[in-house]
């Protein structure tokens, strides 16, 4: 995924980062002291960086707030921010929000208390405002601490990495029909990845783009377009992703605040945002105080109009280079062997099957429609992602040019559940699309929702599953015929669908087996998902 950059871009960043990352000979950042603000777990602790010798007034106070499932300890180590922070005599502070003790917290959880912490943090170090750099769901925390619960006027500067300010199509995914029984065995179906749905962040944009606090403060974008190499659960979510992503965040999300300014764009993944080698010379030049920083904000051209900052090296995701990419999504629980059927049709360049279970030992059979059999290969290991499938058993099958017909994936095991993503890849420029003229929906409200296989087959939506995202298992249940009106047909690959929205407050995921037939007669299925929500009379999700 990576190129080399332009020799003039890569001078400029190699000066930069020398004067910005700390080297060999730099000092060791000590350890943060604790301020042990909940005894019984981590929730709403917080911690002091030590104050370098270099430390000045004219440097603020920086708040680190990391992400999804993770600790304070993200800033911690070796090619960190509070090593390079330190060593450019930045005082730093870091805090413990709900994911610290195991589940993740929704944005009005961890924001309420971030901005008990932020509060707390000026009046440490004694000053009227400090800056906050914030990893990926810590963006939304961050925004929702300042403008929800009155902590704006305590900061000057948020500088956002990679934050999936309109959510993540991932977290979709983990509530979709196929993938909710893994997530939640996995226990990764919490109010975090809940309130990350597509159609949940719509609401909150909703909530919070218009507030009048959202102008206390110079909000700086950024995002990745890279992966950490072939077959790691980043590389996987290229495809499952919309245009151009790091793994977890489409750009397009990353960009999402319209005041918001766009900072930089470079080609590493989401996890690699917060090394100080990849990052820090970029964000560190944001980081100056005063009315300097609002004046620029306010004279930038409208900020969150600005185009996307130039690429920083990397070639294009592997749907670009070699076609585009259509998907097939089995999964279910797991007690015996349970058999998923994959219909692929002939000229395909090649099939990329990720297979996630909880447990090791449960084995993976898969056979092609002549009977010979292939057996997976563990996935690359990378223990700093943070997707929302975080602890599960990655497996993987690669089959070039896959004959045509019906394929078998054989899962056997006990007290297990799977989730399947047959990635494939398409010799045509032909790319499953879904889209609808809203996310938001009223109770009973009709919603319209078209699905374009991008070439000409002929045939009828399979399967539709609609999933209560948040209930359960028994939240799943089969849309009948009809309930999903519409052409009923697919039609040169097109197929329009309509239906009621249901009574209930809450977020839902639509999850859809599309099945023709090609011009040579073969079946083609693709596989889709439309997420939604329902707000009641008061605009209120559940």
């Amino acid at each position: 995924m990576f190129r080399r950059p332009v020799l003039r871009t890569a001078i400029v960043l190699m000066t930069a980062a020398a004067l910005a990352v700390p080297s060999a000979a730099g000092a060791a950042a000590p350890t943060p002291v604790l301020h042990d603000e909940n005894p019984s777990g981590n929730f709403g602790d917080w911690y002091t960086g030590a104050v370098p010798p270099g430390a000045t007034a004219d440097k603020p106070v920086i708040l680190f707030v990391q992400g999804l499932h993770s600790d304070y300890s993200t800033w911690l180590g070796t090619d960190k921010y509070y090593e390079a922070a330190y060593n450019a005599g930045y005082r730093t502070a870091f805090v413990q929000l709900k994911d610290a003790d195991g589940t993740g917290g929704n944005m009005w959880t961890n924001g309420a208390k971030l901005a008990e912490v932020i509060r707390k943090v000026a009046q440490h170090y004694g000053v009227s405002k400090i800056n906050i750099i914030a990893h990926s769901k810590g963006g939304i925390d961050t925004q929702t601490a300042l403008v929800h619960y009155g902590a704006a006027s305590y900061v000057n500067v948020v500088h956002q990495l990679s934050t999936p300010n309109k959510g993540s199509e991932l977290a979709d995914l983990a509530y979709s029909s196929w993938a909710s029984w893994l997530a939640d065995l996995l226990g990764k179906n919490d109010d975090a990845v809940y309130s990350l749905q597509t159609s949940y962040m719509a609401n909150f944009r909703s909530q919070t783009d218009a507030r009048t606090e959202n102008k206390a403060t110079v909000t700086y974008m950024s995002g990745g377009m890279g992966d950490d190499g072939w077959f790691t659960s980043y590389w996987f979510a290229h495809a499952i992703l919309p245009g151009e992503d790091d793994g977890a965040v489409s750009l397009d999300s990353a960009f999402g605040l319209p005041y918001g300014i766009r900072s930089f764009t470079k080609d590493i993944s989401h996890s690699a945002m917060v090394k100080a080698s990849e990052t820090w010379s970029l964000v560190r030049p944001k980081l100056s105080t005063g009315s300097a920083v609002q004046a620029m904000a306010l004279t930038s051209a409208e900020g969150g109009k600005l185009p996307v900052a130039p690429r920083l090296g990397g070639t294009n995701t592997a749907s670009e280079a070699n076609g585009e990419v259509g998907f097939i999504f089995r999964g279910g629980e797991v007690n015996g062997t349970v058999e998923a059927q994959l219909p692929l049709e002939s000229g395909l360049q090649s099939m990329t099957l990720e297979v996630l279970t909880a447990k090791a030992d449960t084995a993976l059979v898969l056979r092609a429609p002549s009977g010979r059999t292939y057996s997976p290969s563990d996935a690359p290991a990378a223990p700093e992602a943070d997707d929302v499938f975080q602890g599960a058993i990655r497996r993987t099958f690669q089959v070039e040019k896959p004959e045509a017909g019906s394929w078998t994936l054989e899962v056997s095991g006990t007290g297990d559940a799977y989730f399947a993503a047959a990635r494939l890849v398409e010799g045509g420029q032909v790319k499953t699309r879904v889209t609808a003229g809203k996310k938001v929906y009223r109770q009973g409200e009709r919603a319209q929702l078209n699905v374009d296989l991008g070439s000409r087959v002929q045939g009828s939506l399979k399967r539709a599953d609609l999933h209560a995202a948040g209930e359960g298992k028994s939240a799943q249940r089969k849309r009948q015929d009809g309930e999903l009106q519409g052409s009923g047909e697919l039609k040169d690959g097109k197929l329009a669908v309509s239906f009621e929205t249901p009574q209930q407050p809450g977020v839902y995921n639509l999850s859809l087996d599309v099945e023709g037939t090609n011009e040579r007669g073969e079946k083609v299925t693709r596989s889709v998902i439309y997420n939604f929500a329902v707000t009641d009379a008061a605009g209120k999700l559940k």
